[in-house]
């Protein structure tokens, strides 16, 4: 199992300051040569919100994590309160790639990825972003990065955009672009277990090692990887789920989220009956 190296002194601890509106880059302290983050500015549409990015450099062996890390990974977090004219802000996280590592399943991102953001603007005039993000980046050992984001994203930007845009591609497919159908889902209780039990139509996806992830509205629950099995266009899985405060609980089957990943795509399903 991974060492997890949790120590202030053995974290990133850094500031992405815009000098500028067209630029920002991390100021890091001495974790340069695993990971460095830089801002796309983007653009601001006609509806007022501004496409921006992050795009994140790993080192050979090293990766991060998507918004659900799995049992060995680390979560990535963001808080965008602190920010001037920004109503709300969206992460719009590109297909994923699913690791095995000592027995652990997790789920990120290695070598160089760009991670797009939607940020809503409040009024007409510049966003100033003053943000906190916090991810972990592992090889052998896993260290936690804690960064501190401010910049200005002024509605005259106009950069990056082949790089966001390409980023956006990557998001997965919906459950209608994926052709799903016949979606069925169960919670079944026993005196020690709880489990979610999801039947649903698909066509195989392209690539290889097709899973699942299940993520549930509820922070405080906990969902384990699921077992999966496929007999042509029929898709079963089954997860077993638990409170992590072992405190009586409901699952909302209309807040679910099941994401079928394999090597070269994803489809989000949202919602079930």
């Amino acid at each position: 199992m991974n060492r997890f190296l949790t120590s202030f002194g053995a974290a990133l601890v850094g500031t992405m300051s815009a000098l500028s509106p067209a630029s920002a880059q991390i100021v890091e302290n001495g974790l340069s040569d695993v990971v460095s983050v830089s801002l796309l500015t983007g653009w601001r549409d006609e509806h007022g919100t501004h496409h921006a990015a992050l795009r994140f450099s790993l080192a050979p062996g090293w990766k991060t994590y998507w918004r659900a890390p799995g049992d060995g990974g680390i979560p990535t977090r963001m808080d965008w309160s602190a920010s001037t004219n920004l109503r709300e802000a969206h992460t719009l996280w590109p297909i994923p790639q699913v690791f095995r590592q000592n027995g652990l399943r997790s789920v990120g991102y290695r070598d160089e990825f760009v991670l797009p953001l939607a940020f809503d603007a409040d009024g007409n005039g510049p966003i100033e972003i003053d943000g906190h993000l916090a991810f972990g980046v592992c090889d052998e050992v896993c260290m936690p990065v804690n960064l501190d984001l401010h910049a200005l994203l002024d509605p005259a930007d106009q950069t990056d955009v082949t790089e966001i845009s390409a980023a956006l591609q990557r998001h997965p497919l919906s459950a209608d672009q994926a052709n799903v159908q016949n979606i069925n889902c169960a919670l079944h209780r026993s005196d020690t277990h709880t489990r979610i039990d999801v039947e649903l139509d698909m066509p195989p996806l392209a690539g290889n090692g097709e899973a699942v992830v299940i993520e549930v509205a509820n922070p405080h629950l906990w969902v384990a990887e699921p077992l999966i099995h496929r007999d042509g266009d029929h898709l079963k899985m089954r997860a077993e789920v638990a409170s992590r405060t072992g405190a009586p609980f409901a699952v909302d089957m209309q807040q679910m989220r099941v994401t079928v990943i394999t090597t070269q795509t994803a489809v989000e399903i949202i919602g079930c009956p």
